[in-house]
């Protein structure tokens, strides 16, 4: 719980951290970029270069993860989003276990090829959460990729996306 709920205050510190420099009339830069703003590509795939992967999430920047190695896209129709390599699988039924510290309504899950995903709401002291949390095994790796939004539309869009994760 602790570690989601650090994950969840970066995410949302980094979404007002590059709403702030939109503000003062620059962009926030991408990872290596020397300023600037990051390119968003206008549809398709948008390469992972970190994970070796690509996935579908138009309109987004793609940015080093925090804490983890992978990438966070923010921004197009799913807000914030990290997806990120793990040492070790998690099964379905410890991920639903993890879900329960956030007393979820509307659990759903969906039994994927090659992993899971998880899809939960809840109200907190903020208003209304909407989690998304997959687990994917792809060439022998195991990827999370998810996040928490405060719309069910972001939600949508970072379950469809998680989705798509492919080489």
């Amino acid at each position: 719980m602790i570690r989601a709920s650090l994950l969840f205050i970066a995410l949302s510190t980094l979404a007002i951290t590059g709403c702030k420099k939109k503000e003062e009339g620059g962009a926030a830069p991408a990872a290596g970029a020397k300023g600037g703003e990051a390119k968003k590509p206008a549809g398709g795939p948008v390469a992972l270069p970190d994970l070796g992967l690509q996935i579908d999430a138009a309109g987004v920047s793609v940015d080093k993860a925090i804490g983890g190695t992978g990438h966070m896209l923010m921004g197009g129709d799913v807000g914030a989003m990290q997806v990120e390599v793990k040492d070790a699988d998690q099964t379905l039924e410890d991920g639903k276990s993890d879900a329960g510290m956030y007393d979820p309504k509307n659990l759903k899950e969906e039994k994927l090829a090659d992993g899971w995903a998880l899809t939960w709401n809840n109200t907190g002291s903020m208003g209304a959460n909407y989690f998304v949390e997959t687990r994917r095994t792809i060439d022998g790796k195991f990827y999370k990729c998810g996040s928490t939004v405060s719309k069910l539309e972001q939600a949508e869009a970072v379950l469809k996306a998680c989705k798509s994760l492919r080489k």
